[in-house]
């Protein structure tokens, strides 16, 4: 079972939803804290930044609010899901994580074996920068390389090439996935 875990963004780019349509979990992690400068109320389209600005505090994302008072998690997981549907992607597999104590690889290994998972589909610089591989293999979870073929956000590509070609091009990006 191949997972993959995410913060919940605000209107995602593309990559997000190749990573999505891969996976056969993918879990929305919640329960952590909002990163300022991050993406979860910004995302940029056409070199133009978009964003929601939120109530400023150190709050996880769970309780985190936009300043017109729109729950963070449930805006962008209208966007979230609502785009899912648009690609064609199966939003039932869209998890969420829940509370826990346990942090950075301890954390996924504990969704990991939550959701029965034993592949983990992440960033490869994931694994410099906070991931312990041998811990994760050590609990029976091989860690899977994600690669992205686009840079672009799912706007842009609706707007360059159509909705219908854009989940074709997702179509083919998940299909030659899992066929390696």
């Amino acid at each position: 079972m191949l997972i993959a875990i995410h913060q919940p963004n605000f209107c995602p780019w593309m990559p997000y939803f190749e990573k999505m349509a891969q996976a056969d979990i993918f879990v929305l992690l919640t329960q952590c804290q909002f990163e300022k400068n991050g993406f979860q109320n910004r995302c940029k389209v056409n070199g133009k930044w978009w964003t929601n600005p939120v109530v400023s505090g150190l709050t996880p994302i769970v309780s985190k609010h936009y300043t017109d008072g729109q729950s963070l998690l449930e805006l962008n997981t209208f966007w979230i899901i609502t785009l899912a549907k648009t690609l064609g992607i199966d939003i039932g597999k869209i998890k969420q994580d829940f509370p826990t104590d346990k942090k950075g690889t301890d954390r996924i290994i504990e969704i990991c074996k939550h959701y029965k998972a034993d592949e983990y589909l992440t960033n490869p610089e994931a694994i410099s920068k906070y991931l312990d591989e041998k811990k994760l293999n050590d609990n029976g979870i091989r860690i899977v390389p994600f690669k992205s073929t686009t840079d672009k956000h799912v706007f842009e590509l609706f707007g360059e090439i159509g909705i219908e070609q854009t989940r074709k091009m997702l179509c083919k990006t998940s299909n030659s996935f899992s066929a390696s």
